[in-house]
């Protein structure tokens, strides 16, 4: 079979005997391996008298299945061996994929085939998972990108399924009817077979062995063939302007258009649109409006598509300004349309589109790049680049020659509509008219860190306070950290957001370049992380350095205006902006975020004169120590190695987070620190974990059905390390949540004190076998060494804990029970609630 080291090289798809569609891409300098199996069928295809039963259907294919059950099945697997899974289910596609070191491969594949061939489908899991989906609809009833396409679907024809409602709620699944139970059986044999499926493999096995893989797949799977039904016409039955009322998420404009009949290379058109729509460059929209105090971003998502029809949004989050004047944004943004259809800036732009899609695949991980290539819009080397840019001139005269769908989504108060989906606010108005400006737009500026090369040489010497680590990825890639701490106490979190908003534009430009960049406020410390095309990295490292150094006077004007405070926003889920919060809440001595105070340049040069770093560089060539140390001479504060260690206490602390009034549901977060920085602690607690998390979940989730986001792991925040718990609920209050935490944590240690049994000495080899991060993984590597020093550990930390684990004995097990039940590290809980009672500080 032929193969090609071109990561642009689209994978050739090979069709097998019973109609399953495979294509397989080799990586032999991955240690990882994937799987990404899209069965060609969604919530549109499924009966109209059951809106949601596809997306249910993919929740019940975890639930068990023949060969494997629900304990045993393709989740625990996976996450019980470090990878990482999910599923989606879209409109015409539903997708199911993972990653894990290859060595497992083959068994996650076979449990991912038997779960799609074999589902158990039980009714009293089907009661459940219903009540998970009823908890999931609630919450996506708060989504603002959910509402938004619901409302635009209510200006679309009603025969189309883009108009109806898929997502599916306790009344649209009756599965106590014999009716229903036919559809779900019904639905399971029309689609979940090979003529309907299409399998990506990706690993560091060679193409004969991912063959055979992807052959023993279509024996798995009962034959069968293509499926594809047609979508009816799509067009809108009203013209003009919506308005939305979202009472908790900041204002938005959505402009949105609709395509039927449209050429074969339009969704790669309109991903090259995107690109330039979205960009930071210099000269270019997003840049201009904001400029102007029209808009804070502007992006391109496509809600909707299904072979020759689709639905495409420009979303902008507005200033105030824009907000009073949102016919002249919207004219700006068709005005720039305009402008961009002109021929003369396609083979520049075209050129920079190649670059950035060549580097992004250039160090994606194996699942990033089957999710890239399953996709219609993938540009690959070859790509049709004649029939893209005729796809792009139809699209863009489409767009500027026909009056779009404006959304205006903010706190207006709107009337309550009738609709069998999701409660919608809204109302249809009368289209503003703009005030034109001659924009004089600019082509977008070319990003210097794509093409720009870095001179190599050795370094004569690097700072103390780097560590260097090997060795050379084999991939080209590489990662460096660093972190500053302040010797003249905590600096204004003002600060961070004015250093935060000043690089937004380069995380965008890194992210291009094919380079990670992040930079984190962890409460105690300021951390920035670039990990990815390792050429790239000094010279990126090195322009933001001088803007750490000297940032805009605006910085410290915008951040007044972005920075976080106690306020949840209601457009993201509640869990994830707490444990985004969380690092730098575990620090100072804090019981709430507060507005920060406003920052200066003349703060910024003292903090900095009393910052003190210390870094980390993985996976670089020797000659790459040159330009890297070049770069960090400019580097604000003082080389100093820092010891981190950090002493936990047996304090409760209660850590709240401001709610929002709309807002039902109840979201907690409870951290369990390690209660001894050894690595004989690290060890137990690390396999407790493993223990914990499957257990957690189905208590919680299915047992309990507090809520469809539930969640337990070993974590590290910052310099502190040990197990968290996550509970979001539409039904339960914190104190309850916090309730059946205990609940749960005192029965599994009566479980484990009672069951020596229950210790398995199979699980904690296996732990200690897959906790040295392969050295064929930079990530994974490099976020180990990291960790291990920001924890005040030396860099062979890891191996040490593997060492523990082998030794682990059935009581060491119950003791970290004990003391994870009893709190002996302290417990920090994060919630959206007060604290229950007195007895937390």
């Amino acid at each position: 079979m032929p193969t090609s080291a071109d990561p642009a090289q689209r994978p050739a798809q090979l069709a097998l005997a019973n109609g399953l569609r495979v294509r397989l891409l080799p990586q032999r300098a991955s240690s990882q391996a994937a799987a990404l199996l899209r069965v060609h069928a969604g919530s549109h295809d499924a009966p109209t008298d059951y809106p949601g039963l596809a997306h249910f259907l993919e929740h019940l294919l975890f639930l068990g299945s023949r060969d494997y059950p629900a304990a045993d099945g393709l989740m625990p697997f996976v996450q019980g061996h470090g990878g990482q899974l999910n599923a989606s289910t879209r409109e015409r596609h539903t997708d199911f994929f993972f990653q894990i070191p290859a060595r497992h491969f083959e068994h996650a594949l076979l449990r991912l085939l038997d779960m799609l061939a074999h589902p158990l489908l039980d009714p009293d899991a089907q009661l459940r998972e219903r009540e998970v989906l009823h908890a999931e609809f609630h919450a996506r009833a708060q989504d603002a990108e959910t509402l938004c396409d619901a409302a635009l679907g209510r200006a679309m024809a009603p025969a189309h399924p883009f108009s109806g409602f898929h997502a599916g709620n306790r009344e649209t699944l009756p599965v106590e009817d014999h009716a229903f139970q036919q559809a779900l059986f019904g639905y399971h044999r029309r689609f979940y077979q090979a003529g309907q499926i299409e399998l990506l493999l990706a690993g560091p096995q060679t193409p004969e062995i991912l063959l055979q893989l992807a052959e023993l797949a279509a024996a798995k799977l009962p034959a069968g063939r293509v499926a594809s039904p047609q979508a009816p016409a799509l067009c809108k039955t009203k013209d003009g302007w919506l308005r939305l009322q979202l009472d908790s998420v900041q204002p938005r404009l959505l402009i949105a258009f609709v395509f039927d009949g449209v050429r074969e290379q339009s969704p790669a058109a309109l991903d090259y649109l995107g690109v330039w729509v979205e960009s930071q460059a210099p000269g270019g929209l997003a840049q201009q409006l904001r400029e102007a105090g029209l808009c804070r971003s502007v992006k391109l998502r496509v809600p909707y598509w299904y072979e020759d029809q689709g639905v495409a949004v420009i979303e902008m989050l507005p200033m105030e300004k824009g907000n009073d004047e949102r016919a002249t944004l919207v004219d700006a943004v068709l005005d720039w349309l305009r402008f961009f259809s002109e021929g003369a800036h396609w083979p520049s732009c075209w050129e920079d589109y190649r670059l950035i899609r060549r580097r992004n695949l250039q160090v994606a991980e194996p699942l990033a790049q089957l999710r890239y290539w399953v996709e219609p819009w993938a540009w690959g080397a070859d790509s049709d680049e004649a029939g893209i840019r005729q796809a792009l001139a139809a699209i863009t005269r489409q767009v500027t020659d026909y009056a779009p769908l404006v959304l205006t989504a903010d706190a207006t108060v709107c009337p309550i509509i009738d609709t069998e989906g999701f409660p919608l606010r809204m109302a249809f108005e009368a289209a503003l008219q703009p005030n034109r400006i001659d924009w004089e737009w600019q082509q977008p500026a070319r990003n210097p860190w794509l093409s720009g090369e870095v001179a190599r040489h050795e370094a004569r010497g690097l700072p103390t306070a780097l560590s260097w680590s090997g060795p050379q990825d084999k991939g080209g890639q590489g990662a460096l950290f660093l972190r500053w701490q302040f010797t003249g106490g905590l600096p204004s979190s003002s600060l961070w957001h004015a250093l935060a908003h000043v690089i937004r534009p380069s995380i965008w430009a890194a992210h291009q370049a094919g380079v990670a960049l992040q930079f984190d406020d962890v409460g105690d410390a300021w951390l920035l992380r670039l990990e990815g095309f390792a050429e790239a990295i000094p010279t990126i490292l090195g322009d933001i350095i001088a803007l750490f150094a000297a940032p805009p006077a605006t910085a410290f004007i915008e951040d007044s205006r972005h920075a976080d405070n106690d306020t949840l926003r209601g457009d993201t889920m509640l869990l994830r902006q707490l444990l985004d919060r969380l690092p730098r809440m575990l620090g100072p001595a804090v019981t709430t975020l507060n507005s920060p105070v406003q920052a200066d340049s003349a703060e910024l040069t003292k903090t900095w004169q009393c910052a003190i770093w210390q870094g980390l560089a993985v996976g670089f060539a020797e000659d790459m120590s040159g330009p890297i140390a070049h770069a960090l001479e400019a580097l604000p504060g003082r080389s100093v190695l820092a010891n981190s260690a950090v002493t936990n206490t047996p304090h409760k602390r209660w850590l709240s987070v401001g709610n929002q009034a709309p807002r039902d549901d109840t979201a907690l977060l409870l951290f369990c620190p390690l209660p001894a920085i050894t690595p004989e602690c690290e060890a137990a607690w690390r396999v407790l974990a493993k223990q914990l998390e499957g257990a957690f979940y189905r208590r919680l989730r299915s047992e309990l059905q507090l809520g469809y986001a539930v969640f337990s792991r070993f974590s590290q925040f910052g310099s502190r390390t040990g197990i968290v718990f996550g509970v979001q609920s539409p039904t339960a209050s914190a104190a309850q949540i916090l309730e059946h935490i205990e609940a749960f944590l005192s029965s599994f240690r009566e479980k484990l004190a009672e069951d020596t049994a229950a210790f398995s000495e199979q699980l904690a080899r296996e732990a200690a076998n897959t906790h040295v991060a392969d050295e064929m993984d930079l990530r994974a590597r490099a976020s180990q060494a990291w960790q291990s020093l920001m924890s005040g550990h030396e860099i062979d930390h890891p191996q040490q804990v593997a060492a523990a684990m082998r030794a682990l004995k059935p009581h060491d097990l119950t003791a970290a029970s004990e003391a994870l039940r009893r709190g002996t590290g302290g417990w920090v809980v994060l919630s959206n609630a007060a604290a229950p009672n007195m007895s937390w500080t």
